[in-house]
């Protein structure tokens, strides 16, 4: 295999990208299994005590989940087919050479 920069400089800008959304979702999901675990505990009772909120309570937890779980597909994506397109440069310049 050739050594050239790209083949060992992986800190393109899909794969920083690709990272930093699975960082962030996985902190999101984190946060809305957090949350839903506080609201179901005793001291949590306290806090969402109003059934009318219970519903927007219910939704965003969902939204954040679902938010969350994008984030963390894009992101499993966008490393895969980046370190894929790598792996296929790094072999078209080992046969043409």
């Amino acid at each position: 295999m050739i050594e050239t920069q790209e083949t060992f400089n992986f800190t393109t800008m899909p794969f920083i990208s690709g990272t930093l959304a699975l960082i962030f979702g996985t902190f999101i999901f984190m946060f809305a299994i957090w949350r839903r675990n506080k609201r179901r505990k005793l001291t949590g009772i306290s806090e969402f005590t109003c059934t009318d909120r219970m519903v927007n309570t219910k939704s965003t937890e969902k939204l954040l989940q679902f938010l969350a779980l994008v984030l963390l597909i894009s992101g499993f994506m966008l490393i895969t087919f980046e370190a894929l397109r790598i792996e296929d440069n790094a072999a078209h310049e080992v046969t043409t050479s």
